[in-house]
Order: C-alpha cells, then structure tokens, then sequence
C-alpha cells in the first residue's frame, strides 16, 4: 500500500493548527505565559503539555479545561486532591468526575490520616534514635 505523503503532512498541519488553537485558548483561561510551557518530547499533542514547572496535561484535559471552563483554581484544587488520594493509595477521579462534582473524600478524613501519619512517622524516629 502506496502512503499519501502529501495527505498525511496535511493531517499533521490541520492537527497541529488545532492543538494550538486549543493551547492559546487554554493559556489565555489559565492566564499562563507561554515561555513557562513545553511539549514532551517536542511531541505536539501526543505527549503531555507541561506548564508552570509543576503541572502537566494531556489534550484530552486541555479540551476539557477549554471547552467546560475549568479555573486555573479548580485545576490546582483537583491537582492537589489527586496528590492526597495518591499519598494513601486511595481511589483518584478524572478532572471530569471533579468538575461534575463527583463525591469525594473529606478534608477531615486527610486531615486524619495526616495526623496517623505523623505520630508513626515520630515513632519511628524515636525508635531509631534508640540505637
């Protein structure tokens, strides 16, 4: 089977015109300076977006940010939440489920298991300081 060089570089212009479209609009929602973002790898639209030196989507999120108006503060907000579900091996939503409003778990329960967390983290270290 014969490729269609010329069909294909169009596939991949018209797909990189509207990834870019999709990452202005998400920068200007995010009000994000574009000197701060990269794709891995250079990988444009494959890969994850990676802004701020500290997050990272993929497109799929990026339309979904755009297209639903996710806050740059409800993105951190369900960032942060991932975080803490991950920390104690507990059950992580998509940033749809968030966004919807799906269940979660109370900040009092973290706050709980923070506070566990701790005291066998303290009495672990005045084990070690034993010996």
């Amino acid at each position: 089977m014969e490729k269609n060089t010329e069909q294909i570089k169009k596939l991949r212009k018209d797909f990189e015109k509207a990834v870019a479209g999709y990452v202005a609009a998400f920068l200007k929602q995010f009000e994000i300076d574009k000197f701060y973002c990269y794709w891995v790898g250079d990988r444009i639209g494959v890969d994850l977006f990676c802004f701020n030196d500290q997050y990272a989507v993929n497109l799929d999120q990026m339309i979904y940010i755009v297209e639903e108006g996710v806050t740059y503060e409800e993105f951190v907000e369900w960032e942060d939440y991932c975080t803490k579900c991950h920390e104690y091996n507990l059950p992580i939503m998509n940033l749809e489920s968030w966004h919807k409003g799906c269940p979660r778990i109370p900040q009092s329960t973290f706050d709980r298991l923070d506070g566990l967390k701790k005291d066998l983290d303290d009495t672990v270290k005045n084990e070690q300081e034993k010996y």
